[in-house]
């Protein structure tokens, strides 16, 4: 992708890059055992870290008063709700001994892969498993056939510390909540929420936790599945219905595995990539020339044909059509444009500058328009024209999305 990020007057052009990395370490393998109803023999581990937490004695902070976290039910997960009543009862049995942090169960079933798809699906569905890294197996066999499989998950931290992190997690959530109490509908609920996670949170591929949600509502730095993750944890206990997704983004730099969401909103599911919702994320190399600019919009509601332009899911189940515009950012807000209506332009300006922002993002209907725009506006400088008491703007062009974002230094 063809991105620009540059300063009038002075101009600069930031040669920009893209790292994103992903967490792919709930890895699942296991070993058949064909000495009968018994077996000593041990699976693979699938992890290299195995901490024991069942009878340990850390100091529990006390829970703090403040309003709990609207309850989020495992059965309105979209997973769940693919799985047939067998594999249901198998998720419901994993994710009810995650949660105590149980050593090890027994899962009756001949099928071993209904294990495997059950966990995978229960760490889609639950963010909140944040102390869950993998798990081990062995399925048991009699006369050739699979009669139970012994299953162990793997923990990276004990009760105590979890207990810890659950009560800060659940403290800045509610905090969280309380600034969206004021959204009455899907769209301004999740904007709140993708603007409160972007707008408090620091890309850092050395982030602490950073493939859970710890590194997001603890620590504040994260990187793409901490990100995905705390957003559908966040619009989960919102009331809105939103998927992780995993598989592989496309920059032109680089291809890397990534993780991004699908939230559903007015009843239909829109593509979310949170984590190129922070503009910081795409800077040179020194990180020196940041933007200004705290949140960008370009992937907050995308159609399918749009995300699937860079992004590539690595599922093998059906997810979601993404197929409307309705509660896309730049058609919602009224910053998408079909021609170069330069009225409607500065009133895009003037009313940023009424709500006290000073940025605004806008999306043109084609690159013909795109090429307009970027001429009027930086080519022949008209932007200063409009914004008659600045000698400085920064702004970021992305060619391949035609969308521009403009910010400007507050003079009141």
């Amino acid at each position: 992708m063809k991105k620009k990020v540059g300063v009038v007057l002075g101009l600069l052009i930031v040669v920009v890059g893209m790292f994103v990395v992903g967490r792919y370490d709930v890895l699942i393998g296991y070993v058949k055992s064909n000495i009968g109803i018994v077996s000593n023999d041990r699976s693979m581990i699938i992890s290299d870290v195995v901490v024991s937490s069942a009878n340990d004695k850390e100091e529990i902070k006390e829970v703090p008063e403040y309003a709990k976290a609207v309850e989020a039910s495992y059965e309105n997960g979209y997973c769940y709700q693919l799985l047939e009543r067998e594999e249901q009862e198998i998720y419901v049995t994993i994710y009810t001994a995650l949660k105590s942090m149980t050593q090890t169960i027994d899962i009756r079933t001949d099928d071993a892969d209904k294990v495997v798809t059950a966990h995978q699906y229960v760490m889609l569905d639950n963010p909140e498993l944040f102390w869950v890294k993998g798990y081990k197996m062995i399925p048991y066999e009699m006369a050739d056939k699979i009669v139970k499989v012994e299953y162990s998950p793997i923990y990276t931290m004990t009760a105590g510390e979890k207990a810890n992190y659950e009560i800060a997690i659940e403290q800045k959530v509610n905090n969280w909540l309380a600034q969206m109490a004021g959204c009455t509908d899907d769209y301004s609920k999740v904007k709140k929420a993708y603007d409160l996670i972007i707008q408090n949170t620091s890309y850092d591929a050395e982030a602490k936790e950073s493939q859970n949600i710890v590194s997001v509502f603890v620590y504040g730095t994260s990187v793409c599945q901490g990100y995905a993750e705390a957003f559908q944890y966040l619009c989960k206990h919102a009331g809105i219905d939103n998927i992780l997704v995993t598989g592989t983004a496309q920059s032109k730099e680089s291809k890397q595995p990534h993780a991004w969401n699908l939230v559903k909103m007015d009843g239909n599911y829109y593509q979310f990539d949170i984590t190129w919702g922070e503009p910081n994320y795409v800077i040179d190399d020194t990180r020196k020339n940041q933007v200004k600019w705290d949140v960008s919009y370009k992937y907050f509601g995308m159609t399918d044909k749009e995300m699937e332009e860079s992004h590539t899911v690595d599922f093998d189940f059906e997810l979601p059509s993404c197929t409307q515009y309705d509660d896309n950012y730049f058609i919602k807000e009224g910053n998408y444009y079909t021609t170069l209506d330069k009225t409607q332009l500065k009133m895009q300006f003037i009313e940023a500058a009424q709500k006290g922002e000073c940025v605004i993002h806008l999306k043109c209907d084609n690159n013909l328009l795109y090429e307009s725009f970027v001429d009027y506006l930086f080519t022949q400088e008209n932007v200063f024209k409009i914004l008659k008491d600045q000698t400085e703007i920064q702004y970021s062009q992305d060619e391949d999305l035609r969308c521009i974002s403009i910010f400007w230094d507050d003079k009141s």
